[in-house]
């Protein structure tokens, strides 16, 4: 809202170029260095050819556009290392539990007063852009706190939750965290995010079940989601007027009626299921790259929209390469509940385009780094 002000949105935008500025002086070490690992040979294999799918089938502002909202995936990725280095210190731990108890409260007062940076527009490239909003659904109200939006905000929280839950050892704070946590999930009316905590919680219980395993039926049922996701056309329920109802199912009867076989027919249209559209079929970009915006509302319909079936194949097994070196410990504990949550947020939400969860994402498919630190 400041830069609002001031007339200088453009500084809305500094986060990314930062970002963009340590992937040059990555690619720059590793050229120096000469030492790419395997990781690093999948991810330029990956980005080529999501490259040359983009430019054969898409336009280059779409490009630029769906490129620019995952920006955070490459951060994540670059700082895998970093983060595993730091992940068990103490101070890392405190700074962790000061933002999580931040983002609750900004939350909870959200409920009593609303924050003055909320509906407030403004124009950046010649796109209008909204700083926060707040929802409703079934005429509840879905509160954002210090985030963008409602679902943000509860999402955010939960990834803290993860990194709490895996490495404190006091009780009472990873059960507290977690009632505050379900509470901005259930304020937010975040469905999703509080059955992961449901999820969580049964995973808290069930120790007992190796990483490995957990990793690899985590990436079964992310197979199992594309395909429900894809041949969504064939699938749709009536919902009442009940406010109750409306708020349980609307959300999901939409998806199922209108955004999934919209964006299924949109990628048929510009490419195909196998090779998919490029970016900005799906997602942000999609306004530019086919005239009509489809929010994907999946990070399933999302992937094989920019890559295909074959982008698909290529996560499924960059994904299943890191748990290769996985053991039972708190670190890689962590990294399999960020799993379970990226893939079940997917479900719903076009992950890679909400930064925390593009984040996640660049962290968990280099998370093979964790060995090193």
């Amino acid at each position: 809202m400041v830069f609002h002000m001031a007339g200088v949105e453009f500084l809305f935008s500094m986060p990314k170029l930062f970002i963009l500025l340590t992937q040059a002086f990555s690619i720059i070490l590793v050229l120096y260095y000469r030492k790419v690992t395997v990781n690093g040979m999948i991810a330029s294999v990956t980005i080529c050819y999501l490259i040359f799918i983009s430019m054969i089938s898409s336009q280059p502002a779409a490009i630029f556009v769906g490129v620019w909202a995952i920006l955070p995936l490459f951060l994540g990725y670059h700082g895998a290392r970093i983060i595993m280095s730091n992940l068990k210190e103490k101070k890392t731990n405190r700074i962790i539990v000061i933002i999580f108890l931040l983002s609750c409260c900004g939350v909870i007062c959200n409920v009593f007063f609303n924050y003055p940076w909320y509906n407030v527009s403004y124009e950046i490239a010649g796109m209008d852009v909204s700083s926060s909003q707040i929802g409703s659904s079934g005429g509840y109200t879905r509160y954002a706190g210090f985030f963008k939006s409602s679902l943000q905000a509860s999402a955010n929280v939960l990834i803290l939750l993860l990194y709490i839950v895996s490495t404190s050892k006091s009780k009472t704070l990873i059960v507290s965290s977690f009632v505050f946590s379900a509470l901005v999930a259930l304020l937010t009316i975040s469905k999703t995010i509080f059955l992961l905590h449901i999820i969580l919680l049964l995973y808290i219980l069930v120790k007992v079940i190796p990483v490995k395993v957990i990793w690899r039926i985590t990436l079964a049922c992310a197979f199992i989601f594309t395909v429900f996701t894809i041949g969504s056309t064939n699938y749709h329920f009536n919902v009442s007027r009940d406010p109750m109802q409306v708020m349980l199912l609307a959300s999901l009867n939409d998806r199922l009626t209108n955004t999934w076989p919209e964006g299924v027919n949109t990628i048929i249209s510009n490419g195909d299921l196998f090779f998919g559209g490029g970016m900005g079929t799906i997602g942000v970009g999609s306004k530019l790259g086919t005239g009509a915006y489809n929010p994907g509302d999946s990070m399933y319909l999302y992937l094989i929209g920019s890559g295909g079936y074959l982008l698909g194949f290529i996560l499924l097994f960059w994904a299943f390469y890191q748990s290769t070196v996985f053991n039972n410990g708190n670190t890689c504990r962590y990294l399999s509940l960020l799993l379970i949550v990226l893939c079940l947020f997917g479900l719903s939400m076009t992950a890679p385009e909400y930064p925390f969860m593009a984040l996640s994402m660049g962290f968990l498919i280099n998370s093979r780094v964790y060995k090193a630190c």
